[in-house]
């Protein structure tokens, strides 16, 4: 590298970003975004920047530092170098555009979670045309879901997880998300889950699915409904595919299946994090394309193979084409469901 100039998008979810004041190119402080130029030769002092006021728990962000080098590439800044990548594939100043919406939306969300939660109790509330909400002060979430009860008691129970396009809490968006889901679920009597995400729920490393993921394990629990707990099943697309990882890892042996698509137990490409020997618990059937751009299969690809050589009962749809849209046909074309459905709890 010589001569050249870098720019990143900081954002206070994972950095205290008022000590980037001096290299401030474009900010908004109240809603806490800031875009920053830096030349080269103050890549180690940006990099301590960050270092010293990184947010707890979000360290592992130090070794994934997404910067748009003047030459149009992408650099991954860790604590130890600036590796250069392939063509930015789109530009900095359009992600903060995007972000700066993304983060209106996010306090306003965190606002109604805040306003929600005051006037009601934890648990279940019921609300008028089949829209149901679950406050969770413990986790400090609260989403609305879904609910599609089977016609008899005792029949099993999906849990669907959808993508970061569908997240909100107006209950429709990620209906939408489930419908290649519904097509082959249709073909069993059994019963659906479909909680949506707040705004926020995606970003920021593990820290934010966590509480997430374990909101909706609380939610399960709490179902006064008759299903078999013997055989709950989750699938999930994109940060969908990450709830699954997520909510499998953290209660293994909790789900008789797991199908995560296009999506990842990592956030970064720092393995080591994690126990996989806890994923073994569940039956995993994991799908992605290699040439999907939007989220690298490299934590699926590692995943996999630790669980093989575990011995675990996974399998994996790797395709190379279809990129970021695979699901569809993912979803029309392979018995996924039915796969799920052989699967039991001893």
């Amino acid at each position: 590298m010589s001569n050249l100039k870098f720019r990143c998008l900081i954002d206070d979810t994972l950095c205290d970003i008022t000590p980037f004041k001096p290299y401030a190119e474009k900010c908004d402080y109240d809603l806490g975004l800031v875009l920053i130029t830096f030349d080269e030769g103050d890549l180690d002092t940006v990099r301590q920047l960050f270092k010293e006021n990184v947010r707890e728990g979000y360290e592992s962000y130090l070794n994934n530092i997404q910067l748009e080098g003047s030459d149009g590439c992408l650099y991954i800044m860790s604590q130890t170098s600036a590796d250069k990548k392939e063509k930015m594939p789109h530009s900095i100043m359009k992600a903060y555009k995007y972000y700066h919406n993304y983060k209106k939306k996010e306090r306003k969300s965190k606002d109604w979670i805040k306003a929600v939660g005051e006037k009601n109790n934890n648990g279940i509330v019921k609300l008028p045309c089949g829209n149901y909400r679950y406050i969770d002060k413990e986790n400090e979430m609260c989403f609305p879901f879904r609910l599609h009860k089977s016609k008899k008691a005792g029949r099993p129970l999906f849990v669907l997880f959808h993508g970061a396009g569908a997240l909100g809490n107006e209950n429709i968006k990620h209906i939408f998300d489930h419908i290649p889901l519904f097509k082959q679920l249709s073909k069993y009597d059994c019963n659906i889950l479909m909680p949506q995400a707040p705004y926020g729920a995606n970003r920021g490393g593990d820290v934010l699915i966590q509480r997430y993921i374990k909101s909706v394990k609380k939610l399960i629990d709490e179902l006064p409904y008759d299903f078999d707990r013997k055989r709950i099943y989750i699938a999930g697309t994109s940060f969908g595919g990450f709830c699954v990882w997520h909510i499998a890892y953290h209660f293994p042996g909790y789900f008789a299946a797991a199908v995560p698509v296009m999506g990842g137990l990592y956030f970064d490409c720092h393995f080591g994090a994690y126990d996989i020997q806890r994923l073994a618990e569940t039956p995993l059937w994991v799908a992605h394309s290699a040439d999907d751009m939007n989220v690298r299969p490299d934590s699926d690809d590692y995943c996999v193979a630790e669980l093989e050589k575990l011995g675990a009962d996974v399998k994996y749809t790797r395709w190379t084409e279809y990129g970021h849209s695979m699901y569809r046909k993912f979803y029309k074309t392979e018995k996924w469901a039915e796969w799920c459905m052989g699967k039991i709890i001893k």
